[in-house]
């Protein structure tokens, strides 16, 4: 008889109990392993309007930023509106639907998904057979549980062919090669699109826009699996690889899973550093307690050319180790100031359970990212606070730093979602709320009637209209109810600075420049009430501009002399703003370095629940944590 041996190591750090993924013995395994399957893990409005009816968004005046994010509307079902788009099927196809539903686990959150591809795909070959001899050979299913294992994916998720032929009804297809395309597809989809529907891992990805490829599309995996199925000499491995997400940010991720997983199995000697917040920073030339730790991580990094032994006898930051931490810096985009504080500690002080658990958790989000993110796209990953601007062939042309949405406060989480930039507003308005009006700029009016006019600000009856209205007691009072508004003149104390970048969406979420440029140079970068600051607005509109011939002279032009003014982005500019708390950050030399991020919302830990069956660790209780927003 057959049996399934879990073969694993388990290792305990920071509360988060590791076991590796099963390893199959056997290519066969008993239908009900659904069953048991949790013991095999140890325990609106839009702001599409012309720049004169702009929708405003909150601040408070010593914030300088536009506001909280609307809430997400209500999520619909997006798994099966690719099938719902199908035309009427023929008795045939519905018939092989049919044959597909009796064998496909019915709790996969793909199975319509799947039923039409596999339908769609037998009828464009004439209901012929897909799979020739030599391809199903006796290994077929170990192989699907390697390529699950692969990719960071329980491998007894892998379907059993052999098993599932007896279940097969009759119909168009044969039985053994029913079988067998739907345990490829169903692997090849677990890992194209992942175990949980998108909205379990970004809640807000599909509303709005959705630029870029659609790797759920009928036509798109159809396609991919004819190309899978056709290899010569087939292979299963290069073969999923065609099924498998093609997005840059995936390919790199996966690329150093291996060694990640294999890094728990093994010590690494290699110590930790002790935070910059219990000890203070390390200064160049300073005495420093951290020294020889810093040095160690740093010569496992390729960054010093120093033998160990030498490392652990540091109690400086000499120049040798000051500059290899300004290198270390420079890459990851820090401050290459050669001081260790705060930020240069989270990115080199990173273990190897840590890097595991977040080296997983970031393969299922990159399964949301597109294959194909467009010619000219931006990033703007919120855990390494940074936005990120791509031309052609995913080549990044530039990086800045950005302020995002308070951590403290929920209602101000820059939301995850994507859309298309269309307008670039040069010396904007800032239109205040009526909220944040109310709650914060009132007070200050009833105490200092002169407040207004000192910080730009007039009364209007609606953000079209010309200003003219004085403050008094009867205007305070329709401030009050919502029946007179208030705006920010364009100018350098406006809370948008003098450029903001609109792509159109329900959160009412945007990019702008800031007067508050302080916080560009702090660590935790999470201090606006939900939009995003950029640190180079000029360098951005030009780059926005560029294929129209635009110089940063002319930008910087506009941004100076025009008031309210809008210019369309022709043909738009795909955003995507992400969450990877370890993000693939192309580098000079045309390097790519892994750069931890800061889980700035604890959306690592709200990530693993929602994937608790599919992860080889027993992820922690919540635990409330008190971190104040914006520190250094």
């Amino acid at each position: 008889m057959n049996k399934l041996l879990p073969v694993g190591v388990g290792i305990v750090f920071k509360r988060v109990s590791f076991t590796l993924f099963p390893v199959m013995e056997s290519r066969s395994f008993p239908p009900s392993w659904f069953a048991i399957l949790p013991l095999l893990v140890l325990a609106s409005v839009p702001v599409s309007l012309p720049a004169q009816r702009l929708v405003a968004e909150p601040v408070v005046a010593d914030d300088a930023d536009p506001g909280e994010p609307t809430a997400s509307p209500a999520r619909k079902s997006l798994a099966s509106d690719p099938v719902a788009m199908e035309p009427p099927l023929s008795p045939e196809e519905a018939s092989v639907r049919a044959q597909v539903r009796a064998i496909l686990p019915p709790d996969r959150h793909f199975a319509p998904l799947a039923e039409a591809v596999i339908s769609r795909l037998y009828r464009e070959r004439g209901f012929r057979p897909l799979w020739e001899g030599v391809a199903l050979g006796a290994g077929f299913h170990r192989s699907l549980g390697e390529e699950l294992k692969r990719h960071a994916l329980p491998e007894l998720l892998a379907q059993d062919p052999e098993a599932l032929v007896p279940r097969v009804p009759s119909g168009p297809i044969e039985a053994r090669d029913l079988a067998h395309t739907v345990a490829f597809l169903d692997t090849a989809l677990m890992i194209r699109i992942g175990v949980v529907p998108f909205h379990r891992i970004w809640p807000d990805w599909d509303y709005g826009d959705k630029p870029g490829s659609d790797e759920r599309s009928i036509d798109s995996i159809v396609g991919d699996l004819v190309l899978a199925t056709s290899l010569q000499p087939f292979e299963l491995p290069k073969s999923m690889d065609a099924m498998a997400p093609k997005n840059w940010i995936y390919r790199e991720l996966h690329k150093a899973y291996p060694a990640a997983r294999e890094a728990i199995l093994k010590y690494s000697g290699l110590p930790q550093i002790p935070s910059p917040e219990q000890i203070g920073p390390g200064k160049p030339g300073e005495v420093y307690p951290a020294a020889p730790a810093i040095a160690a991580h740093l010569i496992d990094r390729g960054y010093l050319n120093m033998p160990p032994q030498q490392a652990a006898l540091l109690t400086s930051m000499t120049p040798e180790l000051t500059g290899a931490i300004v290198a270390f810096q420079t890459d990851y985009g820090l401050d290459p100031d050669g001081i260790f504080g705060l930020g240069s500690w989270r990115y080199l002080n990173v273990n190897a359970a840590d890097r595991f658990r977040s080296m997983v958790l970031n393969l299922h989000r990159a399964r949301l990212m597109p294959g194909k993110m467009g010619d000219r796209y931006l990033i703007a990953n919120l855990p390494c606070a940074e936005l990120y601007l791509f031309d052609v062939n995913d080549f990044m042309s530039k990086s800045m730093r950005i302020v995002h949405g308070k951590a403290s406060v929920e209602s101000q989480h820059t939301k995850i979602f994507r859309d298309r930039m269309q307008e670039v507003v040069f010396g904007p308005y800032w239109n205040v709320p009526p909220s944040i009006a109310r709650k914060e700029l009132l007070p200050k009016m009833q105490e200092d009637w002169g407040y207004l006019s000192r910080n730009n600000y007039e009364l209007v009856n609606s953000f079209g209209a010309s200003a003219g209205t004085r403050v008094s007691p009867d205007t305070l009072g329709a401030v009050a109810s919502g029946s007179l508004l208030i705006r920010q003149k364009p100018g350098g104390t406006n809370a948008l600075g003098y450029v903001k970048f609109l792509f159109p969406n329900s959160f009412n979420i945007y990019m702008h420049d800031t007067p508050a440029r302080d916080f560009f140079a702090r660590t935790n970068r999470d201090h606006s009430h939900g939009c995003i600051r950029v640190a180079k607005p000029d360098e951005l509109a030009e780059w926005v501009f560029a294929p129209d011939g635009w110089t940063l002279e002319q930008v910087r032009g506009k941004m100076q002399t025009d008031l309210n003014k809008g210019v369309a982005v022709k043909g738009g500019i795909n955003v995507y703003i992400t969450y990877f708390t370890i993000f693939p950050r192309p580098a000079a030399g045309g390097r790519t370095l892994l750069a931890p991020g800061r889980d700035v919302y604890g959306l690592d830990a709200v990530n693993a629940r929602s994937l608790a069956a599919f992860i080889p660790w027993q992820e922690a209780p919540a635990v409330p944590v008190t971190v104040p927003s914006g520190g250094q």
